[in-house]
């Protein structure tokens, strides 16, 4: 009888994940964005022939297909993490449909850049500085004391007309107005 992890291994060994599903993800990536741009309007025999000849090129550069491959399971959980969030919003009646306004754009935004460059340093010896590494208490404890002093200056104002920000306000900002 044959485990479903003996032929993951057998996949291993014939080159799968090394050479193929590359090969596949590149070349339909490619197609895509040809048959989309119509760059050569709407040939497909040439959008194919160049996809799958840029596609191979890329399979044997080993360097490339290694970044590949240890980039994309990083990505693939930073999506499910995603997913599973917008999800729990749209449990808890957040109006996810919406968008996440102007703030929650943002905050994603950059979140999104710090799961890349965590996804990719490994592969391409991404470090952070060693200040960094060594002092993460001291980081988060100053951005938390930014988050607290921004919200106290923002939300008052020097006349006191009453011009506050509330965690309505907030909340409306990085989810959308509730109607």
């Amino acid at each position: 009888m044959v485990f479903l992890g003996d032929l993951f291994y057998q996949f291993q060994g014939a080159g799968i994940y090394e050479y193929v599903l590359p090969f596949l993800l590149i070349f339909s990536i490619l197609f895509a964005i040809l048959e989309k741009t119509k760059i050569f309007n709407e040939k497909k025999n040439v959008n194919v022939i160049v996809s799958a000849i840029i596609a191979l090129i890329f399979v044997t550069q080993f360097s490339l297909v290694y970044t590949l491959n240890q980039f994309l399971p990083k990505v693939s959980l930073f999506i499910v993490v995603a997913v599973m969030t917008l999800i729990l919003f749209g449990i808890f009646g957040a109006p996810v449909g919406k968008g996440l306004g102007h703030i929650g754009m943002l905050i994603a935004a950059v979140i999104s850049l710090f799961v890349i460059y965590w996804a990719l340093s490994p592969s391409l010896g991404f470090e952070l500085p060693y200040w960094i590494q060594y002092n993460w208490d001291v980081i988060i404890a100053l951005v938390i004391i930014i988050i607290v002093i921004a919200l106290i200056v923002g939300g008052s104002s020097g006349e006191g007309t009453g011009n506050k920000i509330t965690l309505k306000d907030i909340s409306e900002g990085l989810f959308g107005e509730r109607k």
